[in-house]
């Protein structure tokens, strides 16, 4: 039997979790009833969203042990993040990178902070609207941009704080930071920080 000190940490774990799945589960659900056009492609979506909810779920049940630190190709792990956005985004979502981008994290929970921060973003934007997410890295640091046009910071759902408070959480599992400012032009910037290789390396 779990200690009552325990319980907190473990209802936050389940609440994370949960907010998660929803994504991937509208997209699957929304892949499944289209009609018509390009089904092997749908069948593809179906199978990448099954697979990050399976990633998601046993990293969850296996623990840290199941999501260890390794090197990271960033800009392909946030390329996927946003083609798994795409699904179910009624907003505009591109994506830049500038060359590679290589860091030490874990590979799930640095997925489930970016994806969080598009979820985010996205509902922020709106129908019409338009999220970017943007990459760029050095040997001593990996910085992640998403960046929406949204109305900005007090006018979202409040829902959308729980995903924040998540993105944080696991960017700093990562060895990460993470922060939520204006945007120059309108909207909101989530940035996201990780060590670079070489900064890696020094500090061990």
């Amino acid at each position: 039997m779990a200690h009552p000190a325990e319980a907190p940490a473990s209802l936050d774990t389940v609440r994370a979790l949960c907010h998660d799945l929803r994504e991937p589960l509208a997209a699957i659900l929304l892949l499944a009833g289209a009609e018509g056009g390009d089904v092997r492609r749908r069948l593809d979506g179906i199978l990448d969203q099954a697979q990050w909810l399976s990633d998601m779920v046993e990293g969850v049940i296996g623990g840290a042990a199941d999501d260890r630190p390794g090197r990271v190709d960033v800009v392909d792990l946030a390329s996927r993040c946003v083609l798994r956005a795409q699904h179910t985004a009624r907003c505009e979502i591109g994506f830049i990178s500038t060359g590679r981008a290589i860091a030490v994290a874990a590979p799930v929970a640095l997925s489930r902070a970016i994806s969080c921060a598009l979820d985010n973003a996205v509902r922020a934007a709106g129908a019409g609207g338009c999220v970017t997410v943007d990459v760029t890295g050095t040997a001593q640091e990996i910085i992640i941009r998403v960046i929406d046009d949204g109305p900005g910071l007090g006018f979202v759902p409040i829902q959308n704080s729980l995903g924040l408070t998540i993105t944080r959480a696991l960017v700093c599992a990562c060895g990460g930071g993470f922060e939520l400012k204006p945007g120059t032009s309108g909207g909101m910037v989530a940035r996201i920080v990780l060590p670079g290789l070489r900064s890696t390396a020094v500090a061990s």
